[in-house]
Formats: structure tokens, sequence, C-alpha cells
């Protein structure tokens, strides 16, 4: 009697325990990406959130990391993935979800954004604003974008001016205009694809980053990089909205703590150092010569790239608004600077 006795007390503390400490009724939160964990986004700037996020939230929350495309390898598809919660958080980039995002075309403009932490800054104060659509069923945790592309040459050109016929990869639609308004023609193709084009000498060359030339090991087929600023690519973290709805509020508050536009500040650094570091080992390597335009060189080329802003603005439903806030938030962030 004793024995049962005592076992009914140790349950019913064990019970009340649990209601009380809402600490044992612990949230879940699956973090993934398509790509390796020793990528830059992954390495850089996902997953120093995460556990930022853990570190502060403690037994609340269990941070699940899943890298390398463990929810689902296909970069296509990542929207979709956390949109119906089989992540509940993923690395999405806008572009390879056609037609989701409409104003995300900002970012590949030529010409508009100089540094990775003016497109990062940027693209989450828009968001802000209430300035981006596409978030359908989604939670936006952070806003992120890599240093702005530049051109990479099989054979070197010395310029803009010597891209007249040459086949181009361009990673959109945007970009293509660009490169036709030069007299190129552009290629769609993977990163993968782009490899093979110059190895077998059927591309001559692509808009890309730093980050990206030496992540996809592109850089031992080009002799040549032409640094101007062809479009920033923008990534976003998204969280599934029921996942995000479900969440206590003190938890809430810790996510966005780390998200947001310290998110993206630690995103634009994190690509700018990456885009630096790397440049600079190109540079010591004396291999790829590096083309800086002149400062009136430069002024000439962004003049010439009116058309295209001008062409997306008005194929772009809100595209006037966007472009003109962006526009504002620059010449803010310039002044400061």
């Amino acid at each position: 009697m004793l024995h049962f006795r005592t076992l009914a007390s140790t349950l019913a503390v064990a019970l009340a325990s649990s209601l009380a400490s809402p600490a044992l009724a612990q949230d879940s939160i699956k973090v993934g990406s398509f790509v390796p964990e020793q990528s830059t986004g992954v390495a850089k700037v996902i997953k120093p959130w995460l556990e930022a996020v853990q570190a502060e939230a403690g037994d609340s929350v269990r941070m699940q990391p899943f890298w390398g495309g463990t929810l689902g390898k296909d970069p296509f598809k990542q929207f979709e993935l956390v949109q119906n919660g089989v992540a509940d958080v993923t690395w999405v980039l806008p572009g390879y979800t056609s037609g989701q995002f409409p104003e995300m075309g900002l970012f590949e403009l030529p010409f508009l954004f100089r540094t990775a932490q003016e497109a990062s800054l940027v693209g989450w104060k828009l968001n802000e604003m209430g300035l981006l659509t596409g978030f359908d069923g989604v939670h936006v945790v952070g806003f992120f974008a890599a240093e702005p592309n530049a051109l990479f040459m099989k054979d070197a050109v010395g310029g803009l001016e010597g891209l007249s016929n040459l086949k181009i990869r361009s990673a959109g639609a945007i970009q293509a205009k660009w490169l036709e308004s030069l007299g190129a023609a552009p290629q769609t193709l993977s990163s993968a694809e782009f490899n093979e084009g110059l190895s077998r000498g059927t591309v001559d060359g692509a808009i890309q980053g730093w980050t990206g030339m030496k992540t996809f090991k592109s850089l031992p087929l080009v002799s040549e990089a032409i640094e101007v600023p062809a479009g920033a690519i923008p990534f976003l973290l998204l969280m599934n909205a029921r996942k995000w709805d479900s969440l206590p509020p003190a938890l809430q508050e810790i996510v966005m703590k780390h998200g947001g536009a310290a998110f993206a500040q630690a995103g634009g650094d994190a690509y700018a150092g990456a885009g630096e570091e790397i440049r600079k080992e190109v540079e010591a390597e004396g291999r790829i010569a590096i083309v800086v335009p002149t400062e009136d060189q430069m002024a000439a080329y962004g003049e010439a790239v009116k058309p295209i802003h001008d062409a997306w603005i008005a194929a772009t439903p809100n595209g006037q608004a966007v472009y003109d806030a962006a526009l504002d938030l620059l010449a803010e962030m310039r002044t400061q600077n």
C-alpha cells in the first residue's frame, strides 16, 4: 500500500512538472538547405543564425539542421518544400522560383547595387515596407544577397566593348537583356553546363560572383574577370507559416532577433568578405587578369543600362514604387557611409 502511494505521488509530481514546464513541450524546427554545410551561405550565414537561436532559446527549442539536400536536393523545389512543411525553414533562391517573387528582379539590375551589404539591407527593408510579394504560406525570417556579379571570360576581351558576338551565360532574363544590349548572345545554363561549355569552347564567359565561381569550381576555366556590378543574387530564409504561427511569442521574438536586419547585415558581410578573400587569392596567383574600369567608363556603362532598368519597371506591376524606394534607401545608406 505504501509502495502504491509513493508511486502515485511520484506520477502526480511528474505530471504537474510537465504541465508547468514549457521546456519539456519542446519545439522542434527543421532547417534545410540544398547546398552543403561548407558553402558560404550555410557556414557563414544560416548556421550562425541557427546556433544563435538555439543558444538563446535553450531547451525551449531543438534546432535541427539538414544540410546538403537531406530534405530535398532540387534547388527549384525549395520554396515548395517550405510551403508544404517538409522543411520548417529553408534557403530559397527567388531566381529558381519563376514568377513567384516579381519584385526580386530588382536585384538582377546591373549597376544598381555596389556591395552585398547594400543589396542585403535594401532587400530586408523593402520587405519590411511591404513592397515585396509572393510569400504565400511562409514567413520571411531573413533576406541576404551575394556580392555583385562580375563577368568572367574564357579568353581576355579587355572590357564590355569586347563582348560582341560572344556567348555568355546569364542567370536570368534581365541579365540576358543587358548582354543583348552589349551585342552578346546570352545562354541559359546551369553551373555544370557552364563549366562543360567553357571546357569545350562552346561558351565564352558568364555573369557570376567570386563566391559562385569558387563554389562551382569555375575559376580554373577562365582567364579574365571584368569587375562591373552586374546585378546581385538575392536569397531568402523562409519559415513555413503554420510552423511560425505555432511558435510561442517568446520564441518568435528570438528567431527574428537573429533574423531580420541583423541577419541581412551578417549575410551581406559574409558574402562581401568571402568574395574579397577569393579575389585576393586570384590576384596573388596572377593567372586571371582582373579588369577594373575607370570612373568614366563606369559612368558610361551605368548610363547605358538605364533602358534595362526602365523596361523592368514597366514590366513589374509595382516596379516604380519598388525601384524608387530602393534608390531612396541606397542614397541614405551611401550618405551614412
